[in-house]
């Protein structure tokens, strides 16, 4: 597994809405402009926006990308070792989500392409 970078918060939410031993919750909102920490994925994990969405990708080392993203996206990340990033909302309007954690092992060895319903439009 890579080790996490001094300033990678293993907090992927802002706030624990629930746990037990083989999920964890995670509420995040974030007003225009407000950016998550940048943080380390260590387990496999949906997000569901409850919002219609503007959202910013940062990868080190990687351009940013900004992607519009319908209410009710869903996605489901296999990790792997590990992925670390950070989102922005570059909308007018707060964003908020929902994120679950899956306790364990992860379904693969190395990162996976995500699967989503595909409720987005064309990155800015």
């Amino acid at each position: 597994m890579t080790a996490p970078q001094d300033d990678t918060s293993p907090d992927v939410g802002k706030e624990v809405l629930f746990e037990n031993d083989r999920i964890k919750v995670w509420g995040m909102d974030l007003e225009p402009g407000e950016s998550s920490s940048y943080h380390r994925h260590v387990h496999d994990y949906a997000f569901f926006y409850t919002t219609p969405s503007r959202i910013s990708l940062h990868r080190r080392d990687q351009p940013d990308v900004a992607q519009d993203y319908g209410q009710e996206f869903v996605q489901y990340s296999v990790v792997g070792d590990g992925i670390e990033h950070q989102i922005t909302n570059v909308s007018d309007e707060p964003h908020h989500q929902i994120i679950v954690e899956f306790k364990g092992a992860s379904a693969s060895t190395k990162p996976q392409p995500p699967e989503s319903n595909e409720r987005v439009s064309d990155p800015l």
